[in-house]
């Protein structure tokens, strides 16, 4: 008999990522992570022919073990493990015999890639201004590394700390170190090393030339956010002097092109990511996707991604087409650009109702994905394309209606190479969304979500959950929601919706909330509730809860600060003030100068904030916090908590701790479902019911 979602199947789930296809487009390694009763995440390799015929897992040591590439043979996998003197650089043969440790960095290393040829594998270790690097001694055990580890971290910890740089945090990180990733050649053979970069800045997404002559990367500068891209540099393989390649935009994720002509990366303008090609040389840089006017990236919103990754653009053999991975009206598809000058047409090549999040390219015609759908939370498989098999993008202006709500996913040809999550989605009743569209502000058309309760009675009057994603630049899609699962099996039915500043709408519809956050997106949101209610009689009108994390928490804060409509809200992870934000966030200032237009001077970010209206708050209200939140400090919540508390309102604080922003994806599970089972909690004990047969209440033990 098949039951309803608990919290508790956090620890059931599966999450299969960062699949890598090998060389011969034969066989595909990718990541496979689960909660473990430790109160952590083990991440493990396994490896799959593209025919789903053969599936093995390659790594059992350690519980981390992730970032696979392959050797140009297609012989070796090189990856990163935690299994012994911290995160290092391992190979594995494929033709037999044990995982052997290739480095010994006291800081760990990240970003591998190998040379062409398959002597050397570069990767980017932190290194203190120009002094060496740091190992490990040569023969020192592995408990005496892991014991200088501790004591190190311990002295981080307990130390002052100096800082003189804007930018000096990250949220699920901390505080800087003094250290900055530099690129690092080490030689299969010898085990030795030689460090190739020596910059005052910090290095990321290094690509080896296909000659093996250069190393392309990108870097930000002392007062840039290395989180929204940089600048593009290239640097001899051998060391030497860096050159500047690309400058003009916030760059990211260079791709060197097969013949070694080009180079393909990404540039971000005010929250519009760009696909740009330079020549590998230097020269003129080329927009190519122009005509493209969505997101290229994954910007879906849900609490089954684990880890994720910065996705480079992927090119064909023959250096004519770059594929990209993109969020469009809630689906995530991947996307075929030319390099052509004559040839601007971007088309889909993978798509349907789906929430694409990594995927890779043998050059040829052999695609691998890892995905989720609304019933399922991931996947991977492996698509032969057909380049005369493609679908045109064509841009929606705001105003127009959807072509679809609903697209079958394509190409049909698609093969599992997983069975992620099948044992646990064979117990579960999951609810699939209804999608549908209305008419907002200035008459653009938006796109919103019902789930309705598990064991849907449509004789019965149900109470419902309007749910508001992060960002404001993400978006709800096609794709498992735990969350909104959870609050089905327990009776409500829910609400969700992509507001204007939402992703994957075009260009104007992502920047229409800069400088107006709380004004038209409220009312979008607001309006799509009022269409939900008047299309669905089963939906009760008069019990309506009210749900947010991040940009949903300042959402949630202002809506109870300018209505009484919801009879409890929920506000996690919240912003309530924008001028402590501004300087207490880890990506502001340059956030709320872009959000606000540069317009960020005292009243107007004050006219901004939900404090400055928190005397109107009368919604009972459970303002959920983690302790270690860099991205919207806890104060935010603090500051809200005191004024309603102070003046008689109705409010409790959560504080999580040993948590980060990041807790509704990859934050300790045991503290994933205490917060599962906090929000859950409060909006039932608040529910203005007479009749509790509707809802399924389940008693703590």
């Amino acid at each position: 008999m098949l039951r309803t979602t608990e919290p508790e199947d956090i620890y059931k789930f599966e999450w299969p990522s960062n699949p890598v296809i090998s060389p011969d487009g034969q066989q595909v390694v990718y990541e496979r992570t689960i909660a473990v009763k430790e109160n952590s995440y083990e991440t493990h390799l396994y490896l799959s022919d593209v025919e789903g015929k053969t599936r093995r897992v390659l790594t059992s040591s350690g519980t981390k073990n992730f970032n696979p590439v392959w050797s140009p043979d297609g012989k070796t996998i090189a990856f990163i493990s935690n299994r012994a003197y911290g995160m290092q650089a391992w190979l594995l043969s494929l033709e037999g015999g044990e995982a052997q440790c290739l480095t010994k960095f006291r800081q760990g290393i990240s970003s591998i890639v190998w040379s062409p040829n398959g002597k050397t594998i570069y990767g980017l270790v932190p290194v203190v201004g120009n002094s060496k690097l740091e190992t490990f001694h040569e023969n020192g055990t592995i408990n005496e590394a892991n014991s200088e580890q501790e004591q190190e971290e311990k002295l981080w910890r307990e130390g002052t700390k100096r800082f003189h740089h804007l930018y000096y945090k990250n949220d699920g990180i901390g505080f800087h170190k003094p250290y900055k990733r530099q690129i690092v050649a080490i030689n299969i053979d010898t085990r030795s090393f030689v460090l190739i970069t020596k910059g005052p800045f910090e290095v990321n997404q290094p690509d080896v030339s296909p000659d093996g002559k250069y190393i392309v990367f990108s870097s930000s500068t002392e007062n840039q956010n290395s989180l929204f891209g940089g600048q593009i540099y290239r640097v001899p393989a051998s060391g030497g002097e860096v050159e500047l390649l690309y400058s003009d935009s916030e760059a990211s994720s260079p791709s060197y092109s097969p013949d070694g002509k080009w180079i393909a990366f990404f540039g971000n303008h005010a929250d519009q990511r760009e696909l740009l090609v330079i020549p590998s040389d230097n020269g003129n840089v080329r927009c190519l996707s122009e005509k493209y006017q969505d997101t290229l990236m994954d910007m879906t919103f849900t609490d089954m991604r684990n880890l994720r990754y910065a996705l480079r653009p992927q090119w064909s053999n023959n250096s004519r087409y770059i594929y990209a991975l993109s969020t469009r009206e809630g689906r995530n598809e991947i996307v075929r650009f030319s390099n052509d000058k004559n040839d601007d047409r971007p088309v889909i090549i993978v798509g349907g109702d789906r929430a694409i999040f990594q995927f890779s390219f043998d050059r040829e015609e052999m695609i691998s994905i890892a995905y989720s759908t609304v019933n399922h939370p991931g996947k991977v498989s492996a698509i032969r394309i057909d380049e005369t098999k493609t679908v045109d993008c064509k841009y929606r202006y705001p105003t127009e209606a959807f072509s679809q709500l609903n697209v079958p996913i394509f190409p049909e040809n698609e093969v599992r190479l997983d069975d992620c999550n099948d044992k646990l989605l064979s117990e579960l009743i999951v609810v699939e969304p209804e999608v549908f569209s209305y008419r907002s502000v200035d008459n653009w058309y938006m796109q919103g979500f019902i789930l309705k309760p598990a064991n849907f009675d449509p004789e019965k009057k149900y109470p419902v959950l309007l749910d508001i994603h992060g960002g404001p630049h993400s978006a709800y899609g096609f794709t498992y929601f735990h969350q909104l699962q959870l609050f089905a099996a327990r009776g409500y039915a829910v609400i969700y919706t992509n507001p204007r500043g939402s992703s994957g709408f075009g260009v104007e519809f992502t920047n229409a909330v800069h400088g107006d956050y709380g004004g038209k997106d409220m009312n979008d949101i607001l309006n799509g509730l009022e269409y939900a209610l008047q299309k669905n009689q089963y939906l009760d009108e008069n019990r309506l809860a009210v749900n947010g994390i991040s940009y949903g928490g300042f959402m949630v804060n202002w809506l109870i600060s300018h209505t009484d409509r919801f009879f409890a809200a929920v506000s996690e992870g919240c912003i309530s003030n924008w001028i402590s934000m501004y300087g207490t966030s880890d990506i502001a200032p340059y956030f709320i100068e872009q959000e606000f237009l540069g317009k960020t001077e005292v009243e107007n970010l004050w006219k901004f904030s939900p404090l400055a209206y928190v005397d109107n708050v009368k919604t009972p209200l459970l303002l959920l916090h983690c302790e270690d939140d860099l991205r919207c400090p806890m104060e935010q919540a603090e500051q809200f908590y005191s004024h309603i508390k102070r003046r008689g309102g109705e409010v409790e604080l959560i504080r999580i701790p040993q948590s980060s922003h990041g807790l509704l994806q990859y934050g300790k599970p045991k503290l994933r479902i205490a917060r599962l089972n906090s929000m859950l909690d409060y909006i039932n004990a608040h529910l203005p019911v007479e009749d509790f047969s509707n809802l399924v209440i389940t008693k703590k033990q």
